[in-house]
């Protein structure tokens, strides 16, 4: 029978893609499984949070072709510690491995600045506003109460829009090296004062060294408020 000019066409078509394709394996793993795997052993590893987190993986190349995996996927984080973008290995026993990209993003209230601000300046309530936002990584590195500003400085200027991290800020010693202290500790819900001599210099929450000027024993504590060094007895 005469084929046809389409009809020879066609035919042509099909034995050209039928000698370049890729010889692939008949069974392959979905690509979304990858990034399903990914996105769960970084959700595993978040902290409780009262904000909305977002983990998103990045898709794998398209033209990857892995095996089908017989069994659950293994992963593991390439670091400890969670941050805005993160490695994650994903496994099939010793068959093959890749590394899948995840972001974190975390929609919260955060203090963004009013105002340019020079380095070294105390901020105050006047000088930012609370915004909604999705912020990369999460909450843990961004201020959201006004409150929280006390007693830091900037550590360089920042512009008018800027986001606020505690890492923008210097938290200023509220006790001073050689400054006299009192040494509180607590025991069966008894409060214990003492006097004592900061041996170095802290800001509130920081853990210092301390003398007690009656013992003369050197303790580590943290600091309360100024003047105040919280110990453990």
């Amino acid at each position: 029978m005469k084929m046809t000019a389409p009809e020879v066409a066609l035919l042509m078509l099909a034995a050209s893609l039928a000698v370049t394709a890729p010889a692939w394996p008949a069974d392959v793993q979905p690509l979304d499984t990858l990034r399903a795997a990914a996105e769960a052993a970084v959700r595993a590893d978040l902290p409780a949070s009262r904000h909305r987190v977002t983990v998103t993986a990045d898709a794998p190349d398209p033209r990857l072709r892995l095996a089908a995996c017989p069994n659950a996927l293994a992963t593991e984080r390439a670091a400890a510690s969670l941050g805005a973008r993160n490695l994650v290995y994903v496994a099939c026993n010793e068959a093959w491995r890749v590394i899948v990209p995840v972001r974190i993003t975390t929609r919260l209230p955060a203090l963004v600045l009013k105002r340019p601000a020079e380095r070294g300046r105390e901020l105050t309530a006047a000088d930012v506003e609370v915004r909604d936002q999705e912020v990369a990584g999460l909450a843990h590195l961004y201020m959201s109460e006004p409150g929280a500003l006390a007693g830091r400085t900037l550590l360089r200027a920042a512009a008018a829009g800027t986001l606020l991290t505690a890492a923008m800020f210097r938290l200023e010693p509220v006790v001073r090296r050689g400054q006299q202290v009192t040494l509180l500790a607590s025991a069966a819900g008894i409060d214990i004062r003492a006097t004592g001599r900061a041996l170095e210099n802290g800001a509130r929450h920081e853990r210092i060294r301390v003398q007690n000027l009656g013992s003369l024993k050197v303790v580590e504590g943290v600091v309360d408020e100024a003047g105040v060094v919280r110990v453990t007895p």
